[in-house]
């Protein structure tokens, strides 16, 4: 419900938002002391800016109650009302891009989670989105020696003994790219001797 459209001596709670009929700081204690429902309405993905708004509103709307107990300049009541109007109109257009960003959003996700937008990226050869579990990797190895009920001790001791291999490997490899490194210097010594002798 719109606060511009609420009755002259109407009051909004401050915490749930519920619309009383009585203005005065009496109603609105009682309404919080025995309310059972007077608890704190959180707009589901309310963004900052328009609680910000909400609460500036509230601020605007309690100046010009104010201003209208205690009666103030005829000015300062129209530049109270103008900012009322414009503080409501960038909450109003705040909210609708709040809806119009959960909309988008729930649309990408639905995209997303489609069966045929998965369908037709894999027949576009957009496989690099599914992850692929390297063959040789001891996590794949450890998960093909595991299947069915493997007790702890079990699963740790076939662990340890795939990465000690992968270790053993690991070093063999650099071990024989060391000699190749080094028959490869050799030749190329061997090459540069040969130019020297001639």
């Amino acid at each position: 419900r719109s606060v511009a459209n609420l009755p002259y001596m109407a009051a909004v709670c401050d915490i749930c938002g519920k619309v009383l009929r009585s203005a005065s700081a009496e109603a609105m204690a009682a309404h919080k002391r025995e309310s059972q429902s007077c608890t704190r309405v959180k707009t589901k993905g309310a963004s900052g800016e328009v609680a910000r708004l909400e609460e500036k509103l509230r601020a605007v709307i309690e100046a010009g109650r104010r201003l209208a107990a205690h009666g103030g300049a005829y000015d300062v009541v129209e530049a109270n009302t103008k900012e009322r109007g414009e503080v409501e109109a960038a909450l109003k257009a705040a909210r609708s891009s709040t809806k119009a960003e959960k909309a988008r959003v729930k649309e990408l996700a639905q995209q997303s989670m489609s069966a045929a937008g998965w369908t037709s990226a894999l027949l576009q050869g957009e496989e690099n989105r599914f992850a692929k579990a390297d063959e040789g990797a001891v996590e794949s190895q450890l998960a093909a020696a595991t299947v069915g009920l493997v007790s702890s001790a079990a699963f740790r001791e076939k662990r340890e003994e795939l990465e000690a291999a992968a270790g053993a490997k690991r070093e063999r490899e650099a071990c024989q790219a060391a000699e190749a490194a080094a028959a490869q210097q050799a030749r190329k010594r061997a090459k540069k001797r040969e130019r020297e002798k001639q």
